[in-house]
């Protein structure tokens, strides 16, 4: 079953069901200019060193998360925002269960030829 993206104007909670055992990572909004998931960690998750086309921002809603940007460690807490380039590598690790929203900037391909 495909999950629902937000529609425009639509409020979407993105902490509500939390403490459901079925709380799930997903992609909120999908454009084409822009994504923005929730990301859903459990204590100990680890995603890998990775870099994307375009410029994104991380914040932490919940929770805890070291995130290795531009070469150095730094740790996430509640309310922490975190902005990365386009191509930044970049690697998250969970400290504790927590959730994170990733807001990614698509790169415009219509204005590359000019």
């Amino acid at each position: 079953m495909a999950l629902k993206h937000a529609a425009s104007g639509e409020v979407v909670n993105l902490l509500s069901a939390a403490e459901s055992p079925d709380f799930i990572s997903q992609a909120i909004v999908s454009a084409p200019r822009i994504e923005v998931m929730r990301l859903v960690l459990q204590a100990g998750k680890v995603i890998p060193g990775h870099a994307v086309a375009g410029p994104l921002t991380l914040h932490c809603l919940q929770g805890c998360v070291d995130v290795q940007a531009q070469g150095a460690w730094r740790e996430m807490r509640d309310n922490d925002l975190m902005y990365l380039a386009e191509e930044a590598e970049h690697a998250l690790q969970a400290k504790t269960d927590s959730i994170m929203l990733v807001t990614l900037f698509r790169p415009s391909h219509a204005s590359s030829g000019n």
